[in-house]
């Protein structure tokens, strides 16, 4: 991107040079026609092309000055001084535009009688003119589009407001030539008056609406069109946009709903840009998010979200009707699982928190577990629970869902027992079937083994399923 932008900076000053010397060789044509002719129609002519020689040294310079990177004095760059390079090209316009109306009433209402020296070689001379000015208004303008250089356009403006006044300034010369009007040239000079300050005025709005940020016409209204067609953009919150020369600074908050992970959130926010990059190639894109809540949000979501605001964690989240009442249960991870007042008072604020948020939740049962990110320090002890393990395996043996069980551990964290294993289930089984038996073997395992074994505080089993039928 920086090189782009080097090489395209590098062009702009190239053509900038070329357009100067085409000015010096214009004016020097236009200001010996002018000297032999004593037409004011030219000499409106010598002084439109002797400031576009001024004019182009400012365009350079300005070019060259809004070509540096962005700093921490002007974080969006440079890239406006072309705009006021052209602002400054335009007032240069209304001088020139203003003497020439004053020349020429001079001439209508006091200097009556100038005679004009008109030959061949003068119509020659801004024929010459003509051909060098159309010349360097094509790669001008053609530049200009390629490099979105308002100073570059400023300067085409330039050349091509000199090839009317010249075509103008001709016809006026050939009115006089042949007798036609005394006053022709001096009514051609009001012409040329005229189509400046037209153009000018048009450039000079362009100027003014670049440098007040004005938005693009319908640009506004496309970005936000094509983002909420974008999947998982729920609304947008606002869009700001502003023109630094050639590139297009987007700022954009859009709402995506608030049970999404991080990572879907920043793959939303990338398919946005990437839209926007395709509307506005050279656009300079910021987006930020803001979570939201939606229609699709279940009761489940709701209450997962409430508990993560409160600074907690939950699992195993139950929600059913009865009777057209909400019942909810689920567990919350405490640390202070030790203190039971303690834990007792944060799960009653909360269960009073998803009441007040969720109204339709009429009955709400919470248990308290411990933290599950917590690292515990285990000792595996499976070595020294054979009687533990006959146990279990007892208990397996005698159900009838169960296929086999293996690799039963048993392991020790802060004095209490927790055992694991894995058990082989009959595929046909469903899912929901098959949660629900390992739910009660769970139960039934830790229920026959506590009296047993008082520090046992887990069971937890495994499910596979078979490849054949039992």
């Amino acid at each position: 991107m920086e090189k782009d932008f080097t090489n395209k900076s590098e062009l702009k000053i190239k053509v900038a040079r070329q357009s100067l010397y085409a000015a010096v060789i214009i004016t020097l044509i236009k200001l010996l026609a002018s000297y032999f002719s004593g037409s004011l129609g030219i000499l409106s002519e010598v002084l439109n092309s002797s400031i576009d020689i001024m004019v182009c040294l400012i365009t350079i310079i300005s070019i060259k000055y809004s070509s540096r990177p962005p700093d921490e004095d002007h974080n969006y760059g440079h890239e406006k001084a072309e705009n006021f390079s052209a602002l400054f090209q335009v007032l240069i316009l209304f001088f020139i535009a203003s003497f020439i109306i004053y020349k020429a009433i001079i001439r209508l209402f006091i200097e009556k009688d100038v005679e004009l020296s008109i030959n061949i070689w003068i119509f020659l001379s801004l024929i010459a003119a003509i051909i060098i000015d159309i010349q360097r208004a094509r790669v001008l303008k053609k530049t200009a589009d390629e490099t979105k250089s308002s100073a570059l356009s400023a300067d085409a403006l330039h050349f091509s407001t000199d090839i009317l006044a010249s075509f103008v300034v001709i016809a006026g010369l050939l009115l006089t030539y042949f007798k036609v009007s005394r006053i022709a040239d001096t009514i051609a000079a009001l012409i040329v008056s005229i189509i400046i300050i037209y153009l000018g005025y048009k450039m000079l709005m362009k100027s003014i609406d670049v440098l007040m940020d004005r938005v693009p016409a319908g640009l506004h209204e496309k970005i936000k069109y094509e983002t909420l067609l974008i999947k998982g953009v729920e609304e947008i919150k606002s869009i700001r946009l502003r023109n630094s020369g050639p590139g297009i600074y987007v700022d954009m908050i859009i709402f995506v709903s608030r049970i999404l992970p991080f990572s879907k959130v920043h793959d939303i926010m990338d398919n946005v840009e990437k839209k926007i990059m395709e509307i506005i190639p050279d656009a300079d894109i910021v987006i930020h998010s803001e979570p939201v809540e939606t229609k699709d949000e279940t009761i489940n979501d709701k209450i997962r979200i409430i508990v993560s605001e409160c600074g907690y964690k939950c699992h195993d989240i139950f929600s059913h009707k009865i009777s057209n009442e909400i019942y909810s249960e689920l567990h919350i991870e405490i640390s202070s699982t030790n203190d039971l007042i303690k834990a007792h008072d944060i799960v009653t604020g909360i269960e009073e928190k998803l009441k007040e948020e969720i109204p339709i939740i009429k009955h709400i049962k919470i248990h308290i577990d411990e933290p599950s990110g917590i690292l515990f320090d285990t000792q595996d002890i499976t070595e020294n629970s054979d009687e533990m393990i006959r146990d279990v395996q007892k208990i397996l043996n005698n159900n009838s869902d169960v296929i086999s069980g293996n690799e039963i551990q048993v392991v020790s964290t802060n004095g209490k027992i927790r055992i694991s294993m894995n058990c082989m289930f009959n595929f046909i089984h469903s899912l929901d079937e098959v949660h629900d038996i390992v739910t009660i073997l769970e139960s039934k395992i830790f229920i026959e083994l506590k009296e047993k074994y008082p520090k046992l505080s887990n069971v937890i089993i495994h499910a596979e399923p078979s490849n054949k039928k039992a």
